[in-house]
């Protein structure tokens, strides 16, 4: 049975993580079965991030798996995994959610940033336990310096604490807290209200939100114009513009 399920069904792909005795942990074969779902979403609508169990989401790395005669070289670049992960959760043209059910650590809180939208249960807890191991989450702290501000950003990189579900709502972390018993309804709902939504808006939208946090203001607002105006000339937004002047529902058709 592989560590990653890969499913798609109703507009959605799903992607769970399969490793409940390891802690869900990242080992190689997740990341890359990661990596080439999201490259190649197909006509998904919507990517959902999910972790078997109840009680961890993700413990980061998996850092009993590397071979022990690696090189240098296969070390380095096996660690380069996780930000090629979440430079494809970027470049996803659909929304990519995370349902975070458990304790989430250290590459796993990467994981989680590099998403578009995360539903975190109440009884979830993040952390970045690294500086406690003589390390520090330097891939983290390239996502953590764009979610949170730099003064909670280091404490919570320095003290290795972990903070609560809502503290992580607070900081940035995370979209919405929900009862850990509506996790699994609210997820659904949220990702059939995306699978619903017009997906050359959304395509567009995504991509020019993604560039647009990563340009200074000016030639941000001229992409964003540029954009607006090409949105403008496809058929999902004359049919939007329609159907809300005639009172019915829109029929997407992705053009």
């Amino acid at each position: 049975m592989s560590d990653l399920q890969v499913s798609a069904d109703g507009g959605v792909l799903r992607l769970h993580l399969d490793r409940e005795a390891k802690r869900n942990a990242l080992s190689a074969e997740v990341l890359l079965g990661m990596r080439a779902a999201l490259r190649a979403p197909g006509d998904a609508r919507a990517v959902l991030v999910t972790a078997a169990g109840d009680r961890v989401f993700c413990a980061g790395a998996d850092l009993v798996q590397m071979a022990p005669d690696a090189t240098g070289l296969e070390v380095h670049e096996g660690r380069g995994l996780l930000r090629e992960v979440v430079l494809a959760m970027r470049a996803c043209p659909v929304p990519v959610v995370a349902s975070v059910q458990g304790l989430c650590l250290a590459g796993g809180v990467g994981l989680v940033l590099g998403c578009d939208v995360v539903l975190a249960s109440d009884a979830a807890a993040f952390g970045l336990p690294e500086v406690d191991l003589g390390l520090w989450p330097f891939m983290v702290s390239a996502l953590l310096a764009r979610h949170v501000s730099p003064k909670r950003a280091m404490e919570l990189m320095l003290s290795a604490r972990r903070v609560s579900a809502d503290e992580a709502l607070d900081m940035g972390l995370v979209s919405r807290v929900v009862p850990a018993a509506e996790l699994r309804a609210q997820t659904d709902e949220l990702v059939a209200a995306l699978v619903a939504k017009p997906p050359v808006a959304v395509r567009l939208g995504k991509a020019a939100f993604v560039a647009a946090t990563e340009t200074p203001l000016v030639p941000a607002l001229e992409a964003m114009q540029a954009q607006l105006s090409l949105l403008n000339t496809t058929s999902d937004a004359a049919e939007g513009v329609a159907a809300f002047l005639a009172k019915r529902t829109p029929n997407w058709t992705g053009r």
